[in-house]
């Protein structure tokens, strides 16, 4: 076996283009061939895959209701009821493929035949980092992109009671949210977005005539002292810049450019709670990991931020599992 510390550094070098063309099949064998520990007889192996296919196409069709209003019900109900059928040469050939890479070993005898097979040192690296993969953009992003969104629009409108005639979203990632923008071009007359010029370039795409775009010039944001009601950023990203200018710098810019009556808004996470749970454990152990390039706040800090930023008042709190920090020039 490979040390943590190997084990680790192998995680963190696997990306999701090193593993694009394994199938879902091979995913159940490595786990079933970790679940076995010892070398198993390759037949074995395939009958627990028929077993594991058939119960799963089974639960799959039994719980997912078809109704004729959605775009794709009629073909995805005839593709899950196609015949399909997983034979033992697949089986073979998947095993050669993991061998090949170095995740599965053969066992042979006397006369050289496979024996039997096994998982490698690399298998559970392997299974452990497309979980992680899994949890980030699978279910994490996912359900920010879709959350996020209504969430700061509850807290601009129902707690901080506002409508903006002008408002500022600026945003470090390269990839922008794009149910952010037309969520937010519902709580202000005009929209502005200071994001990198690429991510700007889909925003543009979605035709809100109210959205345009911001930019900095000299270090400091195009718009004049003054002139917005409202500025939120997301305040989550480790390191984070636009134009060469990192984000406190950017938050500093906010303060000068919001009206006297105006609010700047940050948003992001609180620090995960240890819990003494096993399973917990492990989960919040690989979130933590997953996210180097996230800080995670305490409330205290956020209210430090908005202070050396400029701040004159604040308020900080957590709202839906989110964190967010109101200040006020």
């Amino acid at each position: 076996m490979t040390k943590q510390g190997d084990k680790s550094s192998s995680m963190g070098s696997i990306s999701i283009k090193d593993i694009v063309n394994l199938s879902i099949v091979d995913m159940v064998m490595l786990q079933l061939l970790l679940k076995h520990e010892k070398p198993v007889v390759r037949h074995v192996l395939y009958n627990e895959i028929l077993h594991f296919l058939t119960r799963e196409k089974r639960k799959v069709a039994k719980s997912t209701k078809f109704e004729n209003g959605p775009a794709g019900a009629e073909e995805f109900q005839k593709f899950l009821h196609m015949p399909k059928k997983f034979s033992s040469s697949s089986l073979y050939y998947s095993l050669d493929n993991l061998e090949s890479k170095g995740l599965v070993k053969y066992n042979y005898d006397d006369r050289k035949r496979v024996e039997s097979v096994q998982a490698t040192v690399y298998t559970e690296i392997l299974i452990n980092t497309i979980l992680k993969h899994i949890i980030k953009f699978g279910l994490i992003e996912a359900e920010q992109s879709k959350y996020l969104p209504g969430i700061i629009k509850e807290v601009v409108e129902e707690k901080e009671e506002r409508h903006f005639n002008t408002m500022l979203y600026i945003w470090f990632s390269n990839f922008i949210n794009a149910k952010c923008i037309n969520t937010f071009s519902t709580i202000t007359d005009n929209l502005f977005v200071l994001s990198k010029e690429e991510a700007f370039e889909n925003v543009s795409k979605l035709g809100l005539k109210n959205v345009q775009n911001s930019s900095i010039f000299n270090d400091t944001i195009r718009e004049s002292d003054n002139f917005f009601d409202g500025v939120i950023i997301p305040y989550h990203f480790r390191t984070a810049n636009l134009e060469g200018v990192d984000k406190r710098d950017i938050l500093k810019e906010a303060f000068r450019i919001i009206k006297d009556s105006g609010i700047v808004i940050i948003h992001g996470y609180t620090k995960i709670p240890v819990i003494d749970h096993a399973f917990f454990n492990i989960f919040t152990t690989w979130v933590n990991d997953i996210y180097k390039d996230i800080v995670f706040f305490t409330e205290e800090e956020f209210h430090n931020e908005l202070i050396a930023a400029g701040a004159k008042e604040t308020k900080v709190y957590t709202y839906k599992g989110h964190l967010f920090g109101v200040g006020n020039k």
